[in-house]
């Protein structure tokens, strides 16, 4: 008996590169809208540093690194043959919005806690020698 594995429409024309490079273009546009040069967010002048702030940029920035990961991870698990299913893809590029998703919330909360930060009376002798400037990302998903 001879059983096809030919895979239908869309499913076969869709392969491992396809899977990385629709994952890093997402994941470039996504680093892209956190350099402060290439987007206008809203900027916060902040009295004191805040750490916590620090760490919000670094996790959102740590998921769309793992966003990338993810997308380089599926194509490569794509290329074999015990692990091919015909809907891999699809789930892979979930994985990588799931996690550009869940930057951009990281993001939104980055910017609650900034306007509430900002929301402190300046007070020119009793702030930080150098206020910290928190540039707030537009996101695609939290507006």
């Amino acid at each position: 008996m001879n059983v096809s594995t030919e895979q239908p429409g869309l499913m076969r024309k869709f392969n491992a590169g396809h899977v990385v490079a629709i994952g890093w273009v997402l994941c470039a546009a996504a680093l892209a809208e956190r350099v402060p040069r290439f987007t206008s967010g809203h900027r916060y002048l902040l009295c004191h540093a805040s750490s916590t702030l620090d760490h919000l940029t670094l996790t959102a920035l740590a998921l769309v690194a793992a966003a990338a990961v993810a997308a380089l991870v599926g194509a490569i698990m794509m290329q074999s043959k015990e692990s091919h299913r015909p809907a891999l893809p699809f789930v892979w590029l979930v994985v990588v919005v799931a996690l550009l998703v869940a930057a951009d919330g990281v993001d939104a909360h980055g910017e609650a806690l900034a306007t509430q930060l900002s929301a402190t009376p300046f007070t020119e002798g009793a702030c930080d020698y150098a206020p910290q400037d928190y540039v707030a990302t537009p996101g695609w998903f939290f507006w």
